[in-house]
């Protein structure tokens, strides 16, 4: 491998710090952020080499578990059962998948990554799709509703103007202003009793609400425990089968999330999750599978063959600290802090 150049400094920190920004909202998907950049400014005319790029990304969000383990509370909340049957599956895979990368041209495996990155983007673009509608609905409703509100204006001004014309002259406006007011007073006092009646019917929605979030996120991971079983059956296989292809993945073109994504969103009966469970977990999965691909790499550096293989090395020490100070402020910057 050459030392690291300039433009490819700045390239691959953008990358990490955009990755690691949509890392900490959602528990995943930094990959497919890190390597859709890194693609479309590859289609512009940048020569890099796609392995090293994965290489990167790997070392970008190992530097990111600390912040990701902490937030997602994963002692709390994680689905114990599910990741004993996750890690020993992804501890073995990511390896395979990293030696099968070895092996296989980049333009193979950058091929395998923009097929995986493409198919999850038009999944969420149809997912959204609502979203998009909605959007539009919105827009279009505003703009009736200027309209009307414009029509209101007009036709309040032709009526002001009328009675004005109209006006009797001589006292009966004092009576007529004194009936005025006593009606708004009357409404005003409707309207308090039935403002006092809506208040108490929404403290008790938020009281139940709020007890109902206690009783999901409480017990968490340790109900959802109880609802699997680990053995020779179809959520075990399913479980096995996804942190397997996710592994595999994860090693070989850096995007595991393919596999995850359809696992959390269609969990094998009986296995379930909610919010909170289904972050930690994922972040437990990516924990294990972005550290067996920093051993590999860490392998690979000690090795005599550093011409073939990927692997970190000295010169290239600017290119490592941006990388993790960028991870680092992607992640912060998501979080919050």
């Amino acid at each position: 491998m050459s030392i690291a150049s300039t433009e490819t400094i700045i390239l691959l920190s953008c990358c990490s710090f955009i990755g690691n920004i949509g890392a900490a909202l959602t528990g995943f998907g930094q990959a497919i952020i890190f390597l859709f950049v890194y693609q479309i400014v590859d289609l512009a005319g940048y020569d890099g080499d796609f392995k090293n790029a994965v290489f990167i990304q790997a070392l970008s969000l190992f530097s990111m578990q600390p912040l990701l383990l902490y937030k997602a509370n994963v002692i709390k909340y994680a689905h114990r059962r599910i990741l004993l049957l996750f890690v020993p599956i992804t501890l073995i895979s990511t390896p395979l998948g990293q030696l099968v990368s070895a092996y296989v041209p980049t333009k193979v495996v950058q091929a395998v990554a923009g097929v995986l990155v493409t198919l999850v983007a038009i999944r969420e673009i149809y997912m959204k799709r609502n979203w998009f509608k909605s959007f539009c609905v919105r827009e279009k409703k505003k703009e009736e509703d200027e309209e009307e509100d414009e029509e209101e204006e007009e036709e309040k001004g032709e009526r002001v103007g009328e009675s004005k014309e109209n006006k009797p002259e001589g006292g009966g406006d004092d009576e007529e202003a004194a009936a005025a007011n006593e009606d708004v007073d009357d409404k005003f006092d409707d309207n308090q009793v039935d403002d006092s009646a809506k208040i108490a019917e929404e403290n008790k929605e938020v009281s139940v609400t709020k007890s109902e979030v206690r009783s999901a996120t409480s017990g968490g991971a340790q109900e959802e425990e109880e609802q699997v079983k680990l053995g020779c059956n179809k959520a075990s296989i399913i479980t096995l089968i996804a942190g397997g292809a996710s592994g595999f993945l994860g090693g070989m073109v850096a995007i595991r999330g393919p596999p995850l994504i359809f696992y959390f969103l269609h969990p094998p009966h009986p296995v379930k999750f909610n919010k909170h469970s289904q972050r930690a977990t994922g972040v437990v999965i990516m924990f294990f599978n972005v550290l067996m691909r920093e051993i590999f790499y860490m392998v690979n550096t000690f090795t005599d063959d550093q011409n073939n293989t990927i692997g970190f090395q000295k010169e290239d020490w600017r290119l490592y600290l941006s990388v993790i100070i960028c991870s680092i402020a992607g992640g912060l910057v998501a979080s919050g802090e």
